[in-house]
């Protein structure tokens, strides 16, 4: 069994992913799953359409390797 976690950026509210337990016992690549995650919550959960458990979590900071625009002097 394949333990899914599906991370989000701070400030995403929607996703659409590949289940990857289908994909992994079937090769099945149309298991898409889609859902959202409002902004004020931190975590959700789901299942494809197989069955199988999916967790949604919302990461609590930028990335590391984000670049930001610098004005030049």
């Amino acid at each position: 069994m394949v333990d899914q976690t599906i991370w989000l950026a701070p400030k995403a509210i929607s996703f659409t992913a590949v289940c990857a337990a289908c994909a992994d016992e079937h090769g099945f690549l149309a298991a898409r799953v889609e859902g959202r995650l409002e902004l004020a919550r931190m975590h959700t959960s789901t299942t494809c359409s197989r069955g199988h458990a999916i967790r949604i979590e919302r990461a609590n900071h930028e990335p590391i390797g984000v670049l930001s625009a610098l004005s030049a002097s």
